[in-house]
């Protein structure tokens, strides 16, 4: 391997390793939970079988989650190691094309490996809607990303069918992270071809080969949403499924208002810096820029003003990790062309080999031996590790401790339960199945186990609070109800007895009982 991709590569594990030592890792919890369990469920179909989101999930084939649990289908009896690798892989690409992409523009290395570390720690969860190209565990909008920032740096070399291919395999693995930058992307192609900058066949292939993959898929899926029923009482109308989905559930993801002033400020500053940065060095970048700045500014008038559900559903904030990242770039870009006087300074390369692999082999050190005293909490679900969290021992319990068909409440909060005690869930608040038929038992549901609902105007952690509080106080009343309905256990805190139930399971931190 040549000197520069090996340092490259090192660069790569380095970056990695500060990842995992900032923000952690999961497994099978997180955004996991609803993804590993429906692999576990395609591979063993007795599982789950009351679980109201798997089932829900699964009326619907394809669906947005059938391709990546398809993928880890056959890792299955090793998903754990699996999925680490293959985090670590996707993690080691996405930096690669990182940094293919700073390099273009910043002329001192260093600069741009500061431009890499800057957008992927300090300035993480900048990027608007709360979504990043990084992601603490193995889930589809991760791969998707890697995959993302080599269309662009394709896009970039003018290997269009190329980048066609890549955001087609993207879009089938996590549609609308692969979908929004197609879409902005088609609209570069079409500036450049109304400038004769690209011909006709170029632009016709582009769209035809889409079409004919991604493009197919997609509208099975969209045929798949607007079909099925369900036990309900009703189906929610359009503006009934927004309040529903997009304000109650996902305001986070898709509400404007809701984002933080302070979010909102940093990300239009790097925006406006990589408008006049790009200006002058890249025009097909200024354009990415500023159709994906017109593109969001359409989203948020039709999201926030009107309630388009249909166009909501693009969560068009998907390009917004992308333009912060290229603000980064931008303003180092300025430091290194305008501010950087001092001569490019190199570290020998067999010292810069030796520095990086030594500050990765050190996140792992402290990570392992150290993680608790660290200034900060995060999970570290890494094999044996994360067997020091009270909640997946007691979930682990819970498999032998029940029969397979067991249905659970538990708190608010709680994804551990589904993947590690392999029981079925009554409801949940992380994952929501949102086929049309499916919305309203789901509210229906969240209501009566938690006490909220979207007339309460809460989110976060006072929405979190208010939920645990009604859950942890069921009356007997609620839960002979629950229990009529197929509830059979709850995982609750030990602190918080249910009024009603037989306690079979409890360690430091958490209890079970039986109804």
């Amino acid at each position: 391997m040549p000197v520069q991709k090996r340092v490259s590569l090192l660069f790569a594990l380095f970056v990695w390793g500060l990842l995992l030592l900032r923000f952690g890792y999961r497994y099978g919890t997180g955004d996991q939970v609803e993804l590993l369990p429906y692999t576990l469920y395609l591979h063993q179909p007795q599982l789950y079988p009351h679980d109201f989101f798997i089932q829900g999930l699964n009326a619907s084939i394809p669906n947005e989650r059938t391709v990546m649990a398809t993928l880890l289908l056959p890792f299955v009896n090793h998903l754990e190691f699996f999925c680490f690798l293959f985090q670590m892989f996707t993690t080691v690409f996405l930096v690669l094309g990182l940094e293919r992409i700073a390099l273009r523009f910043v002329r001192h290395k260093y600069l741009a490996w500061l431009a890499i570390i800057t957008a992927l720690i300090p300035l993480n969860d900048f990027g608007l809607g709360n979504v990043e190209v990084y992601s603490e565990c193995l889930q589809a909008s991760g791969v998707t990303c890697a995959l993302v920032i080599w269309a662009l740096n394709l896009f970039l070399d003018r290997k269009y069918l190329w980048v066609a291919v890549l955001l087609s395999i993207g879009t089938f693995i996590q549609v609308l992270d692969g979908l929004d930058i197609m879409m902005v992307l088609s609209a570069m192609l079409l500036w450049n071809y109304l400038q004769n900058q690209v011909s006709c066949k170029t632009v016709l292939s582009w769209f035809v080969l889409f079409g004919l993959t991604a493009g197919i898929f997609l509208v099975l899926i969209l045929y798949q949403k607007s079909i099925g029923t369900f036990s309900t009482s009703h189906l929610l109308s359009p503006s009934e499924t927004f309040k529903v989905m997009i304000e109650f559930r996902h305001p986070h993801h898709f509400i404007f208002a809701t984002f933080s002033k302070g979010k909102i400020a940093v990300y239009a500053f790097l925006t406006v810096v990589a408008l006049i940065y790009f200006f002058r060095q890249s025009k097909q970048l200024f354009r990415f820029v500023l159709l994906s700045t017109i593109g969001l500014l359409i989203y948020i008038i039709a999201t926030d003003i009107f309630h388009l559900l249909f166009i909501a559903d693009f969560q068009f904030y998907k390009v917004t990790q992308w333009v912060k990242f290229l603000g980064v770039v931008a303003a180092l870009g300025f430091v290194s062309d305008y501010l950087w006087k001092k001569e490019d300074y190199q570290f020998p390369k067999v010292m810069e080999q030796t520095l990086l692999a030594f500050g990765g082999a050190a996140s792992f050190v402290i990570i392992i031996f150290f993680h608790s005293h660290l200034p900060y909490t995060v999970p570290y679900q890494l094999f044996g590790m994360k067997q020091q969290e009270d909640i997946l021992r007691i979930c682990e319990s819970i498999q032998t401790a029940t029969p397979p068909d067991a249905v659970f409440i538990q708190p608010f909060e709680n994804t551990e339960l589904k993947f590690y005690a392999q029981r079925s869930s009554y409801v949940e608040f992380k994952a929501n199945v949102r086929h049309k038929a499916y919305v309203a038992q789901w509210y229906d549901r969240i209501q009566e186990v938690f006490g909220v609902n979207d007339e309460m105007k809460l989110q976060g952690f006072k929405l979190q609070q208010r939920a645990d509080e009604h859950f942890y106080h069921l009356s007997s009343e609620e839960l002979q109800k629950l229990k009529q309905q197929g509830v059979g256990y709850i995982l609750t805190q030990k602190e918080y007895p249910p009024a009603l139930g037989k306690l079979i399971l409890e360690n430091n931190s958490y209890a079970v009982y039986q109804l």
